[in-house]
């Protein structure tokens, strides 16, 4: 679990500090990817939490501390528990529909967090811009097991690579447009993105014939 590197530790907060925790990283990600991470201070963090900075401090031992939580907790958000919830699901359609449903669901409940993650984590000290992409990893191949199943052992695995990433622009640059109180609610959003996507690599010009030549593997 992510936590801060100083100050109180995650496995020393109770519920309440938890929820302090909690509203300084909330504050944190709004002033980030409205402001940047670099023009945001620690005082401005404070600030709008209505908090000291010394209580800021006692959570959070940095401000790179306070983008480490932010980065990490949001790649483990859309991570917890997916795997289990895929292995409930037999069609592979589905577990995709499933996916990119989760996902915009947490992007639209968490839009602050996911701008500051896709803008701002470069940002982040090496060390912790590993454990980051790490978890990032994690995502990236849960995604293409699950495109994976559904083309089949057939499809090239460049070709795989290429879709994950395809799909993942479509549900990351929803970021810089799209409002989720808006006219356009999540579960209409993900929706559209789930049709265009799959109903370009489920038609038949696709997958046999035509665009066949270029997704399975040359015969030997």
């Amino acid at each position: 679990m992510a936590r801060p590197r100083k100050g109180l530790t995650i496995d020393e907060a109770d519920p309440r500090q938890m929820k302090k925790i909690g509203l300084i990283a909330k504050i944190g990600a709004e002033l980030f990817s409205s402001r940047g991470y670099l023009e945001t201070s620690m005082d401005d963090i404070a600030a709008a939490a209505k908090v000291t900075k010394g209580g800021v401090y006692h959570y959070f031992g940095s401000k790179t501390d306070i983008l480490y939580y932010i980065c990490s907790k949001y790649v483990e958000f859309d991570i917890e528990n997916l795997e289990q919830s895929l292995s409930a699901i037999q069609n592979p359609l589905e577990k995709i529909k499933f996916i990119i449903s989760r996902h915009i669901d947490h992007y639209s409940t968490h839009a602050a967090a996911a701008k500051t993650l896709l803008n701002e984590a470069y940002n982040l000290p090496p060390r912790y811009r590993k454990e980051v992409k790490a978890r990032e990893a994690q995502y990236v191949n849960i995604m293409t097991r699950t495109l994976s199943e559904y083309l089949g052992p057939e499809t090239r695995k460049e070709v795989i690579t290429a879709l994950v990433f395809t799909l993942f622009g479509m549900m990351n640059w929803i970021y810089s447009w799209y409002d989720p109180k808006g006219a356009m609610k999540p579960a209409e959003l993900s929706g559209l993105i789930y049709e265009v996507f799959t109903k370009g690599i489920t038609d038949p010009t696709f997958t046999a014939g035509g665009f066949g030549a270029i997704i399975a593997r040359p015969v030997s």
